[in-house]
């Protein structure tokens, strides 16, 4: 009840609500109520000739054109597309553009311009009037782009945002092309000229003149000849593949800025074409990229694979092309140009490192838990083969983190060895310093003769320097004459490798990056150079014991290069800090082919199988070993790493000939785990392969603390 309603006086009915229209009029006088009927009789609408009033015109095609209109209905400004003369009076070009207004009506997109209305203009023909865009055609922006980039060079990051910039343009054009197919419906026409651009990015697909169903076969040839395929010339059948192949072409002119040529055009519309047209079956046309730039391989791929002259070796559908477009805008893998193994590699471990891990933990976990939930309600037989096949799992997983971990190790030393390698390669080729002095081992042993700021390490048995290195002359030189970089050039380079920590992409160029040798911090003990007239040159410098194990295993097999170009792993050997050290050394060759010397590092084993002791100090219950290429072993004895040689056992571990001929059984079986019996125990073992030393890391447990065990993180 109203508030008006609890004012009647009782007994009576109330009062009906007044009508909003009767009085709204009632407020209206007698002139208002004529001039909002005069009003009313201006608006009524009128018959489709008289509606639409003439401005302009607008455009002009093959056979149409195009003029602009006032609606005096909306009071709006349209487009009115028309025949030209004589098509106007021509029964097949009516029929023609009237199934084509018919089809443009039908397709509701944002990028197909709509269709009003359809009628009989003024003059008795035919007339469609349409949304008006107020834009330019690709073509006009493909031209403006060249000419802006012929004035001046752009940086690369401008000209790839400018490439990326035309490729949305692409895409949002892909999508009208993916609609229509999905009715089966292929454009047929799709070229710069048809394709236009709004004020605020949006893109409109213009001309369904051309437009056909899918598999049908014209009498007569439509479209422009040099974007359409060639078997579409030959056979005039229509298929997806006749939008795919003029996707490719446009394509093609929105990277490189030059107006396209198939080899399929008729020789007139060859000659017909502009100064700058280039043929996409030509390599060289990839490279004519205004400011002398060049395309990216990739895209390069794209529109190879687009423009095809064989069907079947093309995309196979416009989304196929448009994920790979989209695929190359972010940087990521595209079909048509797959990565190689390296980068690859690469690509997961510094893009999607982190990615990769959250999703092969989740699917651990749900496996795990698929598991458990699958065997729930089973015997108590059932469910103890669950609980073991779930330790399994979590022994494995356990090793397989500490084999990653450790393969990273090795794959970033290795990194720093490329890096190390490749700016000795380069000081090659500049002019050498001869402002500074080598030191030969000799002047180490007199302090009168040493250099300044010599620096005691526990790591190194002799004081070293951080500022020089130390150079060993071989007894008998070798033939090569070789022009060797200066003394602090070695240096330098040197100081630079080591301010690259490439596990976290940091760049430290003060000199605490060097001190980190003397540290123990990073693996790297010391960076070394054997030139091919057998002079060997070794940093930070220090004084070299020639007749030590140590120096003889980084000395040992330098001369057998010449031949490969791969990194070679030594096996692991004592150090004269009593720890273990391993090298990787590279051979280098200049642009000729010819062989330049043997660059390595020096490593200290215990930093790069940091994790196997850290699992080994957080739960000592495991046994690891690790065996090389070789058949050298180490493990760990007391918190740190030992080698266990041929023949030998040590306190608490397995005999060496067990660890080598259980590695052996897990190369021959291919599996991740098995079980072993070693004298009167049993054992589960876990294997990870080290595909950078081609080494296996083996992680053994006792079978009966395997059932009980929490395998720590």
């Amino acid at each position: 009840m109203t508030q008006d309603d609890a004012t009647q006086p009782p007994g009576t009915t109330p009062a009906a609500p007044p009508d909003a229209t009767l009085v709204l009029s009632s407020r209206i006088g007698a002139e208002d109520a004529e001039s909002a009927a005069e009003q009313i009789e201006q608006i009524d609408a009128p018959e489709f000739a008289r509606r639409f009033e003439f401005i302009c015109n607008f455009a002009s095609g093959g056979m149409g054109r195009i003029s602009k209109a006032r609606d005096i209905v909306f009071n709006r400004v349209v487009a009115v597309k028309s025949l030209k003369e004589p098509f106007n009076r021509d029964p097949h070009a009516i029929r023609a553009f009237i199934e084509e207004c018919r089809l443009n009506a039908r397709l509701d997109h944002p990028s197909i311009v709509p269709i009003y209305a359809m009628g009989r203009g003024r003059d008795g023909n035919w007339e469609a009037v349409m949304k008006l865009i107020n834009g330019a055609s690709l073509t006009t922006l493909i031209r403006s782009a060249r000419a802006a980039e012929e004035k001046r060079v752009l940086p690369f990051r401008q000209r790839r945002a400018a490439v990326i910039s035309r490729l949305e343009y692409f895409l949002k054009a892909c999508e009208v092309i993916e609609y229509c197919h999905s009715l089966k419906i292929v454009h047929g026409d799709i070229k710069p000229d048809n394709i236009l651009t709004g004020q605020f990015g949006e893109v409109y697909v213009m001309d369904w003149g051309c437009a056909r169903p899918f598999g049908v076969t014209p009498e007569r040839l439509s479209g422009t000849p040099n974007y359409l395929p060639p078997e579409f010339l030959r056979d005039r059948k229509v298929t997806p593949q006749v939008d795919v192949f003029s996707l490719g072409m446009l394509l093609f002119e929105l990277v490189t800025l030059r107006r396209g040529w198939n080899g399929s055009a008729p020789a007139k519309e060859e000659a017909a074409g502009e100064a700058t047209r280039c043929d996409v079956r030509d390599p060289a046309a990839f490279r004519r990229y205004p400011g002398n730039g060049k395309i990216s391989r990739q895209l390069e791929a794209i529109i190879r694979k687009a423009v095809h002259p064989d069907p079947a070796r093309r995309y196979a559908t416009v989304h196929e092309l448009s994920a790979d477009v989209r695929s190359c805008i972010y940087d990521e893998e595209v079909k048509a140009a797959p990565d190689n193994f390296v980068r690859k590699l690469f690509r997961i471990l510094y893009r999607h490192r982190t990615t990769t891990v959250l999703v092969s933990a989740g699917i651990v976990l749900f496996f795990c838990g698929w598991l458990f939930l699958l065997y729930f309600h089973a015997n108590l037989r059932e469910q103890e083969r669950t609980r073991d096949l779930m330790q399994r799992l979590k022994f494995q997983s356990y090793n397989d983190g500490i084999g990653i971990a450790v393969e990273k190790n090795f794959l970033l030393a290795q990194a720093q060895l490329l890096l190390f390698a490749d700016n000795l390669i380069e000081d090659m080729q500049e002019p050498k310093e001869r402002d500074s002095r080598f030191i030969d081992n000799e002047q180490y042993l007199d302090p009168a003769t040493s250099p300044p700021g010599m620096t005691v390490s526990e790591l190194y048995p002799h004081p070293v320097n951080l500022d020089y290195m130390v150079r060993i002359k071989p007894e008998t030189p070798g033939d090569s004459q070789q022009e060797l970089p200066g003394a602090k050039q070695y240096v330098d380079i040197c100081r630079k490798i080591l301010c690259y920590n490439l596990s976290s992409h940091d760049v430290n160029e003060n000199r605490s990056a060097a001190d980190e040798l003397l540290s123990g911090r990073r693996p790297i003990l010391r960076l070394f150079v054997r030139w091919a007239n057998q002079v060997f040159y070794s940093y930070p410098g220090t004084r070299e014991e020639l007749g030590a194990e140590a120096f003889r295993q980084r000395w040992r097999k330098l001369g057998d290069f010449g031949r490969g170009r791969k990194i070679v792993w030594s096996e692991p050997y004592p150090g004269e800090d009593g720890k273990l050290h391993v090298n990787c050394r590279y051979p280098m060759y200049d642009r000729a082919g010819k062989f330049l010397g043997v660059a390595g590092l020096e490593l200290r084993l215990d930093q790069l199988f940091e994790p196997v002791v850290r699992g080994y100090v957080l739960d000592p219950i495991h046994e690891f070993y690790y065996v090389d290429e070789r058949g050298t072993i180490v493990t760990v004895l007391d918190d740190r790493l030992v080698i266990l040689k041929e023949g030998e056992t040590l306190p608490g571990k397995i005999p060496a000939s067990e660890v080598i001929a259980i590695a052996e059984k897990l190369k021959q079986s291919g599996r991740p785990q098995l079980e072993a019996a070693v004298g009167k125990m049993n054992y589960f073992v876990s294997g990870a392969p080290i595909a950078t030393t081609r080494g296996m890391l083996v992680q053994l447990i006792e079978t009966g603390v395997m059932a009980t065990h929490h395998h720590r993180d």
